[in-house]
Formats: C-alpha cells, sequence, structure tokens
C-alpha cells in the first residue's frame, strides 16, 4: 500500500495544488474577482494578487515535489544520486509540515475568510501531505 496509494496521491496532490498556482500567476479563478481571492488565499483585503513570477516558482516546486515523490517511490526513473533524492523528499516533508503547523500563526490579522479556510483546510492540508511525503522517505529509506 505505501508503494502505491501514499505516493500516489501525494503526487496527484501536489500536481492539482501546482496547477492552481499557475493559474493563480495570472488569474484569480476560481473567484469572480481579485478581492474575493486574495482574501480567501492570500489572506489580505486589498485586492492586490501577489507577484506572478512567485506564484509560478511555486507552482512549479509543487509539481517538482510530486516528480520527486514519483522518482523516490520509483514508479518512474530517478535522476541523480538517490541520497540526494532522498534528502529532497524528507525536505519536502519539512517544508509542508512548517507550512501546516506555521499557517496557524498565519491567522492573525488576516482576513476572515482565510482564517476559516487556513484553520479548516489549508494548514491540515499541508500536515496531511507531510505526513504523507514522510511515508513515501521512509518507505524509501527502508529499501
Amino acid at each position: 500500500m505505501v508503494r502505491t496509494v501514499a505516493p500516489m496521491g501525494l503526487a496527484i496532490a501536489l500536481v492539482a495544488i501546482g496547477v492552481l498556482h499557475f493559474i493563480w500567476s495570472f488569474s484569480p479563478w476560481p473567484f469572480k474577482d481579485v478581492m474575493t481571492f486574495t482574501k480567501t488565499i492570500g489572506g489580505t483585503d486589498d485586492g492586490v494578487m501577489p507577484p506572478g513570477p512567485t506564484t509560478f516558482v511555486i507552482g512549479l516546486a509543487l509539481i517538482g515535489g510530486a516528480v520527486l515523490t514519483l522518482m523516490v517511490n520509483e514508479s518512474i526513473p530517478g535522476i541523480g544520486p538517490g541520497w540526494l533524492r532522498l534528502v529532497g523528499m524528507y525536505s519536502l516533508a519539512a517544508v509542508l509540515l512548517v507550512r501546516g503547523l506555521g499557517g496557524y500563526f498565519m491567522n492573525s490579522g488576516a482576513a476572515i475568510e482565510f482564517q476559516r479556510l487556513n484553520t479548516f483546510l489549508y494548514s491540515p492540508l499541508c500536515v496531511a501531505l507531510a505526513a504523507l511525503s514522510g511515508i513515501v522517505a521512509v518507505a524509501a529509506s527502508r529499501r
């Protein structure tokens, strides 16, 4: 199960979130306007979209994490030394965990729409993805 369900679920989630970030680098979709987007996703009520290049790079990093997951799981051929891919997988788990747990501190002063979604969706999702990343990393370490 660890060899299939955890890595595939993680990879699918990371790709989906990465694609959303690509879209958000130039559009507030699926929100009706920029103000709704910034209140819901960015936590601000200034109506200013985050910098497009930064958002695009985050999307690339998320999709890179999905590819890394599949390489570490040996679902696709690996590039580079195995130990480096493993370090990358543990790093992905750590970054997601920091975002997940640290996300609760982001609520202070944020728009109420963001606070609600961050508390019940964004931060718990990051913690869950961190757990899946850790499971994939530990399973790969044991091979």
